[in-house]
């Protein structure tokens, strides 16, 4: 049993857990990370790191960026491919166990601990502090934090998330020789047509293909199906690394991430693109904001701490989530006809573009959808999907 008490206890050890636990020991915080498995250790993900993201980052992760990506390639069905290319790069590719490694590593350096292995079992919350059980020890602290993903344990514990929605993901990754890695190489290839309510995705890093699945609706053994189909018609070969399933939570409807002394960022707070499965990115800004929160709480007594961070999810994350929710049900209603219409209106993407490097928000960018769809009868499309 560890008799110390700690100011923050945080479950999880990804972008936004040890981001976060850097940031609160680098002001003097005793910060207590709680890791379930050991570094390096493998991460459903596509690895696809936003410019916007990037810029969030605590520390400098280019020595383990893979690949950077300039070039979106859009397919549909075996054939219509598509490419949109951008004057720079709008995502960095990394291998999550690289990238959540050396994030993991920062936050020691700042002086959090960091306890691998660590399965949460049990958290029970008193007035003044939070006790959590691992499967050998006992942790105390004044405050907790659940960045333990989709799955939360946290969140399990405490009654939080109880109406998680979720898509199911599958990603394979393969090992390339030289000319395939060329092939792919500073490109992301994606096929919305393919599969009902979700997409299909190839990311470049160098030396390694990522290929994934994701989908609301279909079953794992119906998404390795058409992965494999998909593959197939990529001619894609090299040698299988991994292949995993895991799920992954649909961002955008509002719903209590707190409690008097625990809180929940990231995935395990649903804060994820419904519509692209990008989550780095919100891990990294709920993290930002509860940090700040935390450090006012611990140092000014402050009692409102996650009160204020919860008014602050919902006044500034939730807007975009919840846009990209309402865009995401619209565009696979009917992908093939969104697909054209991108198709003509190329400018739409060259604003994603501006969206991903952090230029302009998906508020904005919505807002221009929604007029071009009104003038959708110019183009000979069915102006019923979009109602």
């Amino acid at each position: 049993m560890d008799s110390k008490i700690y100011d923050v206890i945080i479950v999880g050890a990804g972008p936004g857990g040890s981001s976060l636990a850097a940031k609160l020991a680098e002001v003097g915080l005793h910060v207590l990370i709680l890791e379930k498995q050991s570094f390096p250790r493998y991460k459903v993900c596509g690895g696809g790191v936003t410019k916007r993201a990037l810029l969030k980052m605590p520390i400098d992760i280019t020595p383990i960026i893979r690949d950077q990506i300039t070039s979106l390639i859009t397919v549909e069905g075996n054939h219509d491919i598509q490419e949109f290319k951008h004057k720079t790069p709008f995502i960095y590719m990394v291998m999550r166990d690289e990238l959540d490694q050396l994030l993991a590593k920062h936050a020691v350096d700042c002086g959090a601990e960091l306890k691998e292995d660590s399965f949460v079992k049990r958290v029970v919350e008193y007035g003044g502090r939070v006790d959590v059980f691992t499967r050998d020890e006992k942790y105390s602290g004044r405050y907790l934090v659940g960045a333990d993903g989709v799955n939360s344990i946290v969140a399990k514990q405490v009654g939080l998330m109880s109406e998680r929605r979720k898509a199911l993901a599958l990603e394979y990754e393969f090992r390339c020789d030289q000319a395939t890695n060329a092939k792919y190489k500073n490109k992301v290839i994606i096929d919305y047509t393919r599969v009902p309510d979700g997409y299909i995705w190839i990311f470049p890093k160098n030396g390694i293909l990522s290929a994934g699945i994701g989908s609301y609706s279909l079953s794992q053994k119906l998404m390795s199906k058409y992965l494999l189909s998909f593959l197939d018609h990529q001619e894609m070969s090299g040698d299988l690394l991994s292949a995993k399933g895991s799920f992954l939570s649909a961002g955008g409807t509002r719903q209590p991430i707190m409690t008097q002394r625990t809180a929940l960022i990231g995935d395990a707070a649903g804060l994820v693109d419904s519509f692209a499965g990008e989550g780095i990115y919100y891990a990294l800004w709920s993290a930002e904001l509860l940090s700040d929160h935390l450090i006012k709480s611990i140092r000014d007594r402050y009692s409102e701490a996650f009160l204020t961070y919860q008014r602050d999810v919902d006044l500034t994350i939730m807007p975009e989530l919840s846009t990209l929710d309402q865009f995401g049900r619209k565009f696979y209603k009917n992908p093939k006809l969104m697909q054209k219409i991108v198709s003509r209106f190329p400018k739409l993407l060259s604003l994603v573009f501006d969206v991903l490097e952090g230029k302009r928000d998906y508020s904005k960018l919505y807002k221009k959808f929604n007029i071009v769809k009104s003038y959708g009868h110019f183009l000979n499309l069915k102006s019923s999907i979009f109602t």
